[in-house]
Formats: structure tokens, C-alpha cells, sequence
């Protein structure tokens, strides 16, 4: 999923660099599905997976995110998707606000068997248009907010010509999207819409999770109290605010990005598999897993395989893969 992303960047922003992480949150096997169509100016996509997974991305200045979840029926299950700290459901439209941001990363919660829509606009045309239309709410929106609830007819609109998109019905006229998520924006009505700004709990977790990407492979994995001290946090609060988002507290997040890590060092396609094997004890002591029984035990809890299932998965890709384009296997 992360080289997805990355090839889909690159290819929509040439010369401009792109990092992302995905950590898988809920246990067992991971299946994913992406459907990806570029519009000139514009990138859209759906997402779904089985299971809850945290995407990370940097935060950059070549686009701007409109996503939203498929509507769910009434006494369907609450969605678990947190768009850059808006808490999503059927009204929500979220992400627009990463572009104000100067570095950085921005990070959601995909809840698991929730499907994500996402448009992306160049951001560029979309200040041009914005500048053109006189649109100043709608730059007030993106400069302060995460997210909104909204139930109005551009909103609907803007939904619904993404999906027909999808449905075969291409979009010809790139400037209604931009126009369409304008005015979404544009409209000053509090009594319609329900806005998220970024509050200190949102950047907290931004923080948290930061650090435990730059902690320090190879050594004792980091403790609360040194996540507390770098934060300037207590630990209650740490905790609490992991508790609120990823429903795990700071160290059990910890585990589950360290755990992430292992199994991408394991899949790793550049490297035989017979390397792979010979050293994987090696690498889950790397990223901070001493004891290898007890790593082994927590692997296969959370995604349902060994490692060594993971390595040879991974070949058999390669294998076929191969096969596919006429090589030798």
C-alpha cells in the first residue's frame, strides 16, 4: 500500500518527494482494496480495508484532500475513521486542512470495512479559483479547520459526481470539482454544518506518533516515561489521548508501529529470501524485541501468520510476479 501511494504521487507530482507509514491497529489478515483515476488537476480514490489501519503522510503543498466515507444505513455500526482528528460519518468532508500546514506529517484512522473517498486538487488552481471567486470563507475553512459535518446540495453534488466517476461516468469538466468543493466551504451557515478545528489533543497524537517512527531502532524500545519527559506530557494525558483515537494506550501504539516495522523488514522484495530468514531474529531484535518466543507468539496474534509465513509469502509473490513478465523463476 505505501509503494501504491508513493508510484501514484510521484506520477501526479513530478520531482516532488513523498513518505508515508501505515500501521495496521486490529488484529488478523490484512486485505486491502484500492481503485485509483487521475483527472487532469485532480487525483481520486477509494479505499477499504478488513481491518483499522493508521495512515500517516507528509504534509505537503502540491495538493488538497477532500475525503469522505460512504453513506451507512441506519443501525449500521459507528465508523471508526478519523480524518486528521475529525471524527467522520456520513456528512463528514475532511483532510483540506493539510495544506496550510509547513512540514510535518498529517495522520487518519481508516476504520476497518469503512470505504474512503478521497479527492485530491491541485492546490495551485484551487487557490486561482478561490482567488477568482472571491471565496474568502472557504479560505478561512482551510486555513482553520480539519473537517466539517455538513447536509448541503454542493456537498451531495460533490459526492456524487466522484462516484459516478467511478461508476463509468467520467469527469469531463475538471473545474466542477474545484468549484463543487468551493462551495462546499463557501457556505457560512452554522446551523447546517458542525466544524472541527485542530485542538492540542490532535497534535498530541501527532507527536506521539513522530516520536515512535524516529525512535531509535536497535536499542531498548522507548518507555512512557521517556515519550512523557520529550512531550512535556503527562503520562495520563498521553494515554488518555491514545485511548481517545486508537482505543490502545501509548505503549500497546508503540508496539503495534515496532511490530509494523518488523513484518515490512521481512517483505522487503530487494532482499532473498533465504537472507530473510537467516536474519529475522536479528531484525525483530532490531525493533526492539528481545525476547524471540514471546515476538514470535505476538506476530502471529496480530496478523495471523509467522514470520517466516510472512518471508515466504512475500517469495511467492516475487515468483509469480516473475512468471508474469517472462522471467525465469
Amino acid at each position: 500500500m505505501e509503494e501504491c501511494c508513493k508510484e501514484h504521487f510521484s506520477e501526479y507530482y513530478q520531482g516532488s518527494k513523498f513518505n508515508c507509514n501505515v500501521t495496521q491497529l486490529t488484529t488478523g489478515r490484512l486485505e486491502t482494496n484500492t481503485i485509483c483515476a487521475p483527472v487532469k488537476d485532480v487525483h481520486l480514490e477509494v479505499f477499504s480495508s478488513n481491518q483499522a489501519l493508521l495512515y500517516e503522510e507528509e504534509a505537503n503543498i502540491n495538493s488538497i484532500s477532500f475525503c469522505w466515507i460512504k453513506g451507512q444505513e441506519k443501525g449500521v455500526r459507528k465508523s471508526e475513521t478519523i480524518i486528521s482528528g475529525h471524527r467522520m460519518n456520513s456528512s463528514s468532508i475532511a483532510g483540506f486542512n493539510r495544506i496550510s500546514k509547513t512540514g510535518g506529517n498529517a495522520w487518519n484512522i481508516l476504520g476497518a470495512n469503512d470505504t474512503l473517498y478521497c479527492m485530491s486538487l491541485r492546490w495551485e488552481r484551487m487557490k486561482e479559483r478561490i482567488q477568482s471567486l472571491n471565496a474568502y470563507n472557504a479560505y478561512a475553512k482551510i486555513e482553520e479547520c480539519i473537517g466539517i459535518d455538513c447536509e448541503t446540495k454542493s456537498s451531495t453534488q460533490l459526492k456524487e459526481l466522484v462516484i459516478r466517476h467511478f461508476n463509468g461516468q467520467q469527469i469531463k469538466q475538471p473545474s466542477k470539482a474545484f468549484d463543487l468543493a468551493i462551495a462546499c466551504l463557501e457556505i457560512d451557515d452554522y446551523s447546517t454544518d458542525t466544524r472541527t478545528s485542530r485542538s492540542t489533543s490532535t497534535d498530541l497524537i501527532e507527536d506521539i506518533v513522530k516520536l515512535i517512527h524516529q525512535d531509535r531502532n536497535g536499542m531498548s524500545p522507548i518507555s512512557l516515561a521517556e515519550i512523557s519527559e520529550h512531550l512535556d506530557s503527562s503520562k495520563t494525558s498521553l494515554n488518555r489521548a491514545c485511548k481517545s483515537m486508537f482505543n490502545m494506550n501509548v505503549l500497546d501504539l508503540a508496539k503495534s508501529i515496532r511490530l509494523e516495522q518488523v513484518r515490512k523488514a521481512l517483505s522487503c522484495q530487494s532482499l532473498s529470501s533465504g537472507l530473510r530468514i537467516f536474519t529475522k531474529e536479528q531484525t525483530a531484535q532490531y525493533f526492539g524485541f528481545s525476547k524471540w518466543r514471546a515476538f514470535e507468539e505476538l506476530y502471529f496474534r496480530s496478523f495471523l501468520e509467522t514470520p517466516e509465513e510472512t518471508i515466504e509469502r512475500t517469495r511467492e509473490i516475487n515468483i509469480s510476479f516473475t512468471k508474469q513478465n517472462g522471467g525465469d523463476s
